[in-house]
């Protein structure tokens, strides 16, 4: 009789385990001060970088990707096989559901896919899929990726940039999609106060829960442009995670009990672009080449950026697959050069140039901006600094790809390029058809994609090095420098911080 009664209560007890929801292992709030937020929550429609690092809070990727070993990780997919150079073979996470519960399958992978290919969405991310034909449904579990040529870089790309977003979506409209979530992620948005901040709440029927038992229950991520704000919020416990720290203030940070200075490598490699798509100075090569050496980056990089970041000679990145070459060199500061190319330019007395950066998005950018104005000047060109908010930034970044401007234009550009794809680069920010890009030279993108193409990797990697090569001797950008990511914790929890523009916040434990 007691053994039965008892093997009944054990039972009971064992199943009244088994249902207790895994959200009650879930640990407090935790919140992040950002100096922007994104756009938009539809991951299939624009190219952000907030957007990107927040929209992986609420959808899944197919796979996610070690930067520094340069391996895959299974995610939404839990296995794949390479069928031939270009074709892979995937199976999605049997477990794997919506926010809504539906289950995710490869018909919502075809129509993510789909979106980002819809005409009237206009979707700036169909560069990223060039070497994209079609993705074959084999069940619901099982589909199967053709390229139109081998990418050595699509694992990377793919750990950052496919979102998986639910069919319904289609139903609710582009609008609804903008301020809402449908994805399969660690959390769901449950509130957007615009320019303010932004609340997330864990998702019940996220696949990852039992891998992530003591993640954050709710993450608000809070809007607060100033640097110095942010700190002090910091400080006062207001927030719990911060970056792009500014040097000055790192010093406050790590003095006070309750908070710490973490610096990692970073993907983000700083830039100048000169606008020569409509003619004009920009399109004059020894122009180009009097900035490149009027610039000194060494001296912003050791004063202003007080060496919280790395002197660099490529738009490549040695954690890209393939493009990097560590003895590389771009043009240096030489000022009796620079004057000697001005001369021999169709405009050896100068002319009127925009500089357009943002304001606060990044460490010093302002300032950094106003150095290298002051430094340009030297040549006898009029220069007018454009730093501002990002949205604007943007708008005027666009306006100098699309048509000419009353005054020339240089772009401070950055680019965390934390898709790990040699491929995307050149296409994105410098060529004749980037969504970004100001930037266009037919030449250097026959051989971008001559490139992009290559099976081979060594064969690929000389290929890449070539097109740095023709960049340089182009004078199309001058190169600046490679970032050190910045970040300000609390004590008060457990968080391993990347530098390849991703904060996986699902990894955050409160002590």
């Amino acid at each position: 009789m007691c053994k039965r009664i008892c093997t009944g209560l054990f039972f009971v007890l064992f199943l009244g385990v088994a249902v207790v929801p895994i959200a009650q292992g879930y640990k407090g709030t935790v919140a992040v001060a950002l100096p922007q937020e994104p756009p938009t929550m539809d991951p299939n429609i624009t190219t952000n970088a907030i957007g990107f690092m927040l929209w992986s809070w609420s959808y899944d990727t197919l796979i996610k990707y070690d930067m520094l070993t340069k391996t895959v990780k299974p995610w939404l997919v839990d296995k794949w096989e390479k069928v031939s150079p270009i074709k892979i073979k995937f199976h999605l996470r049997d477990d794997a559901v919506f926010a809504d519960g539906t289950p995710v399958t490869s018909e919502a992978v075809v129509y993510s896919f789909k979106r980002v290919h819809n005409p009237k969405l206009k979707s700036r991310q169909r560069v990223y899929y060039k070497s994209w034909k079609k993705i074959e449904i084999v069940d619901a579990k099982n589909f199967i990726l053709h390229l139109k040529y081998p990418n050595n870089g699509m694992f990377g790309m793919l750990s950052r940039v496919f979102s998986v977003t639910n069919p319904k979506a289609e139903a609710k409209g582009k609008r609804y999609l903008a301020r809402n979530t449908m994805g399969s992620g660690p959390y769901v948005l449950k509130s957007w106060s615009k320019g303010t901040k932004m609340v997330f709440e864990a998702n019940p029927k996220w696949w990852g829960n039992k891998q992530y038992p003591n993640r954050p229950k709710t993450v608000v991520m809070r809007r607060i442009i100033e640097q110095t704000t942010r700190v002090k919020s910091l400080l006062k416990g207001e927030v719990d995670i911060i970056s792009g720290v500014e040097a000055h203030l790192m010093p406050q940070i790590s003095s006070h009990p309750k908070t710490k200075v973490e610096i990692v490598p970073a993907t983000r490699i700083f830039f100048v672009s000169f606008a020569n798509r409509f003619g004009g100075p920009m399109a004059d090569i020894n122009v180009r080449k009097a900035i490149n050496y009027a610039i000194d980056a060494d001296k912003i990089r050791t004063t202003i950026m007080a060496g919280n970041v790395d002197p660099y000679h490529s738009i490549y990145h040695p954690w890209t697959h393939s493009g990097y070459d560590p003895n590389f060199k771009w043009y240096g500061y030489d000022l009796a050069k620079a004057k000697e190319y001005m001369k021999k330019s169709a405009y050896p007395n100068g002319f009127k140039v925009e500089i357009v950066n943002t304001r606060g998005r990044f460490a010093y950018d302002a300032k950094v901006t106003e150095a290298i104005g002051q430094m340009i000047s030297k040549l006898g060109i009029d220069v007018k600094i454009k730093a501002v908010n990002f949205p604007l930034y943007k708008k005027t970044v666009v306006s100098y790809g699309k048509k000419k401007q009353e005054r020339a234009g240089i772009v401070m550009r950055s680019w965390g390029n934390t898709f790990f794809d040699t491929s995307s680069v050149l296409s994105a920010t410098g060529s004749c058809f980037g969504p970004w890009s100001v930037v266009c030279n037919k030449e250097l993108d026959k051989m971008d994609k001559e490139a992009s193409a290559m099976a081979d990797p060594e064969e690929q990697d000389k290929a890449f090095k070539a097109v740095t090569a023709r960049m340089k001797e182009l004078a199309l950008h001058k190169v600046l420098y490679k970032l050190k990511q910045t970040f300000g914790l609390q004590k008060s929890i457990k968080f391993n911080p990347q530098g390849n523009g991703t904060m996986n916040i699902w990894e955050v434990v409160r002590k």
